[in-house]
């Protein structure tokens, strides 16, 4: 119960943390502010550091922040250092790759569907 109320109240939590910097007419709606107060939001109230980033193109940095518990945020951050969370939510997983080795032919993996459509 813990949990699924946790998981609920999450985005709810994060809008509050961030709402005295957030820029809604320019962040379509998501929760922005300067890249500083973001990641100590993150690290204050879900524990979350940061796991991994990646460039896109020359317009901004993609960041994963990941807790312990296995709560996970999307930052996106411009090169003016405004961060937008893109996404958030529970249960991160780490898988690793071997290089070389294409995952979904591998017949020991057994893949779970995500939807039951």
């Amino acid at each position: 119960m813990t949990r699924r109320l946790s998981a609920w109240l999450r985005p709810f939590l994060l809008a509050a943390a961030f709402l005295g910097g957030v820029d809604f007419a320019n962040s379509q709606h998501r929760p922005c502010s300067d890249h500083a107060s973001v990641v100590a939001a993150l690290a204050e109230t879900f524990q979350e550091k940061q796991f991994a980033f990646g460039v896109i193109g020359h317009m901004a940095i993609m960041e994963i922040f990941v807790s312990e518990s296995g709560s996970w945020t999307i930052l996106v951050t411009d090169v003016q250092g405004k961060s937008c969370i893109i996404a958030a939510g529970e249960n991160w997983e780490t898988t690793s790759e071997i290089a070389g080795i294409d995952a979904s032919d591998d017949p020991s993996i057994q893949w779970i569907p995500l939807l039951s459509l």
